[in-house]
């Protein structure tokens, strides 16, 4: 499942409202240029991948920071699953893969030189709070656990308030999916209000990549 920049220009997805959701890549490029704020790309992996991934024990789980050119994810993402020793497999193939791809999208949509890629394993609330992120272009994708809960944006501001109290909407990234947040940087107050989903008492770690030209948090 690769992508090429022609690609991501060429496959244009039709928004309503401030949210695009396509099962396309073309949505992710198209929310560089109009006025929506997330760009939600519905896709799944290949038959097997999810298994995998949730077969594996936690401290298998690849995770590091590293910042990168455009093609040059690749080789820092095996020493991660290298590090873990995480057996070759197609299915490991496959992930190094898709992450070395998202990133070289994001580079293309964000027009930044260098990628600032964070892939964590993470079994605690994380950052629990509902935020904005304070940054120009931000891509998620969760490839094991839950997705990252976003907000209706007429229910952000009653959330930012109550936080932990709040009992309104809430949206969640399907696993797989990706999304290419405007921060507060493009989008002002009407960037998507988020936050990480809770995991601690359920006992689960979520694999969780986050793509940005600046610092990155969930």
């Amino acid at each position: 499942m690769r992508y090429s920049a022609v690609a991501l220009r060429q496959e244009a997805a039709h928004p309503s409202g401030p949210v695009i959701v396509a099962s396309s890549a073309g949505c992710l490029a198209q929310i560089a240029t109009g006025a929506q704020t997330l760009a939600i790309w519905r896709r799944s992996a290949p038959e097997g991948q999810s298994e995998w991934l949730d077969g594996l024990p936690a401290s298998q789980l690849p995770e590091g920071q590293f910042v990168t050119a455009p093609g040059g994810a690749t080789a820092p993402l095996q020493r991660l699953a290298d590090g873990v020793a995480l057996p070759p497999s197609p299915q490991r193939d496959w992930l190094i893969g898709d992450i070395a791809m998202l990133v070289d999208c994001f580079a293309q949509i964000a027009r930044c030189a260098a990628v600032n890629v964070r892939l964590e394993a993470i079994d605690h609330d994380a950052c629990w709070r509902f935020h904005r992120d304070y940054v120009g272009l931000r891509l998620n994708a969760t490839y094991r656990g839950p997705g990252t809960q976003w907000l209706p944006p007429e229910r952000a501001d009653a959330a930012l308030r109550g936080q932990r109290r709040y009992r309104g909407p809430l949206n969640e990234l399907p696993r797989f999916s990706v999304g290419l947040f405007k921060g507060v940087v493009q989008a002002g107050n009407d960037a998507i209000v988020h936050r990480s989903p809770p995991v601690a008492r359920h006992g689960l770690t979520r694999l969780f990549l986050c793509l940005d030209a600046e610092t990155c948090d969930d």
